[in-house]
């Protein structure tokens, strides 16, 4: 974990920089720049419009009383291409962009998902809460739904 806080802090922001600097060599300081903003500016708007679309999906199954969990991860994976995109650089604008695109953001969250449930199998992870421990304490409850219903009625009609 520690080397991964390293890569993210210290080399990503090298490699940027070292892009920016080449890139503005190659074409010049005002054109890379006009490029960092227009890469920045359109991933803008593709962010808002796949989070967009992926809330309607979520409503839809939600109103079909299904569980959205392929919206929740694409939702997630929105949620990074966005903070990748407000990064300054071409490395990380690329990869934000790669997640945006449907079908890149698919491949990778059935490939996350096929590796999350072998980890789960395996007890590499786990989700909160399923892991034993001893102070945890389980309350089972039974809750008449009904009953409240009518006691709502009851109180709307008063």
């Amino acid at each position: 974990m520690l080397l991964l806080l390293f890569a993210a802090f210290l080399i990503v922001p090298a490699i940027e920089l070292y892009l920016i600097i080449e890139v503005s060599h190659q074409v010049g300081f005002g054109n890379t720049l006009i490029a960092l903003v227009f890469i920045s500016v359109i991933g803008a708007w593709m962010v808002k419009r796949e989070g967009l679309q992926i809330i309607r999906k979520t409503q839809i199954e939600l109103a079909n009383g299904q569980l959205p969990g392929k919206q929740i991860v694409e939702g997630l994976l929105i949620l990074l291409a966005g903070v990748l995109m407000l990064t300054p650089g071409f490395a990380t604008d690329a990869i934000g962009l790669l997640l945006l695109f449907p079908l890149t953001r698919i491949m990778l969250r059935s490939f996350l998902t096929r590796r999350f449930v072998k980890k789960l199998k395996t007890g590499q992870a786990f989700l909160w809460g399923s892991k034993n421990n001893d102070s945890q304490r389980v309350v089972d409850v039974e809750w008449d739904v009904s009953d409240t219903n009518k006691r709502n009625k009851k109180e709307l009609e008063e």
